[in-house]
């Protein structure tokens, strides 16, 4: 059976430009230059405000950088593990091509550990990057069913990741490891999304496989 794919969502926003133009007022005025308050014109101030605004992430996906850089945003929340609380963290995914944000089904985690999609990413002390690195076929066929009835052949592959935990803020480099998620067994369902190849099932290291590795250091 392949069911609904799980969504993994690309926000992607609009800027609203304002266009700004000096003329007489209605009153009768007559246009003078524009200025600000301090006789500065807009563009700069506006090019000031951009510059003093503090480094956040404005959508989930901008954390990428975090995972694959070493960047990260000063506007962040500290990290400070000595303090004996959650320190929400942000779940990035890479299977192969992109980064995206993984919200995983609940139970996986306790509860605050990992941010959701409806969260806000600018919230987060933590990223958790998880990165598939190699896939290698198993060999294995697995003789499915689609949701129409009609017949169809996955081929099992397994794999190698690579785990990391990383400061939001700093781009610190907390823990890293490196495994392989393998599995003989046919799946019971697949799910797949736009552009991957539905003939094809990964075996992808699940939360339960890395749970205590980032409790340490959401969860000290």
């Amino acid at each position: 059976m392949r069911p609904t794919p799980r969504a993994r969502g690309w926000i992607t926003a609009g800027l609203l430009g304002v266009a700004l133009c000096g003329c007489s007022s209605l009153t009768g005025g007559t246009g003078g230059s524009a200025g600000g308050a301090n006789g500065e014109s807009p563009s700069t101030s506006s090019a000031a405000d951009r510059a003093d605004a503090p480094d956040v992430p404005a959508f989930a996906l901008d954390l990428e950088r975090v995972c694959t850089d070493g960047l990260g945003y000063s506007g962040m929340p500290a990290y400070d593990r000595t303090k004996k609380t959650v320190h929400p963290a942000v779940l990035m995914n890479n299977p192969g091509d992109d980064w995206s944000q993984s919200e995983p089904p609940a139970g996986d985690f306790p509860k605050g550990w990992i941010l959701g999609y409806s969260d806000k990413p600018a919230d987060a002390e933590l990223v958790v990057c998880v990165e598939r690195t190699k896939a290698s076929p198993t060999g294995k066929k697995c003789d499915m069913e689609s949701d129409d009835g009609k017949p169809f052949t996955v081929s099992t592959y397994n794999t190698s990741y690579r785990l990391k935990v990383v400061e939001a803020r700093t781009g610190k480099e907390l823990s890293k490891h490196t495994g392989e998620a393998k599995s003989d067994e046919c799946p019971m369902y697949i799910f797949t999304s736009d552009g991957e190849d539905k003939d094809k099932h990964y075996n992808e290291v699940r939360p339960k496989d890395y749970r205590k590795r980032v409790q340490p250091f959401i969860a000290p």
